[in-house]
């Protein structure tokens, strides 16, 4: 069991690390901060990048508005949404979190560019009464969202030199 998983998280690693390399990779800023998993700058068009954050939200949006940049989910269960590879059983049926994505239009060096934040709310509740007490993001689903926007931003570039 255990070389089974071990042999599964180096091939994930290879995957990541290696990742497809049929087109250019977009440059990212990934200044290693307190925030390197809330926010990323990806050099493309707003529209751009606005319809591949849509292409990849998988839940619910509760609030989408691009002329103030924001797209926000609602409350997702913590049995529906995102589990990291290596939990084995579903979190407790209190738990819930909504994500919000906020766009910031800008230029560096001459080119245009996009900064994308992710902010993910997690809250758990105790029971029908109480406030719910937030908790702290661990940072992976907000990775694999980023991972995911690059990789269709990349696509959608591809496609487009092909004349597609």
């Amino acid at each position: 069991m255990k070389i089974q998983s071990l042999f599964i998280s180096l091939v994930c690693c290879s995957l990541l690390l290696g990742g497809c390399t049929l087109f250019d990779k977009p440059q990212a800023n990934e200044n290693v901060s307190p925030l390197s998993f809330k926010q990323r700058v990806f050099f493309a068009s707003y529209d751009e990048v606005w319809r591949a954050a849509h292409s990849i939200i998988k839940y619910p949006i509760a609030i989408d508005n691009q002329d103030t940049g924001v797209i926000e989910t609602e409350f997702i269960k913590g049995i529906d949404g995102w589990l990291p590879p290596e939990v084995e059983r579903p979190p407790s049926a209190g738990l819930r979190y909504k994500l919000t994505f906020i766009f910031a239009k800008g230029k560096v060096n001459g080119k245009e560019s996009v900064r994308v934040t992710i902010e993910k709310k997690n809250e758990i509740l105790k029971n029908f009464f109480a406030e719910p007490e937030t908790l702290e993001s661990d940072g992976l689903e907000e990775k694999v969202l980023f991972y995911r926007l690059e990789r269709e931003i990349i696509i959608n570039e591809g496609l487009r030199k092909a004349g597609l």
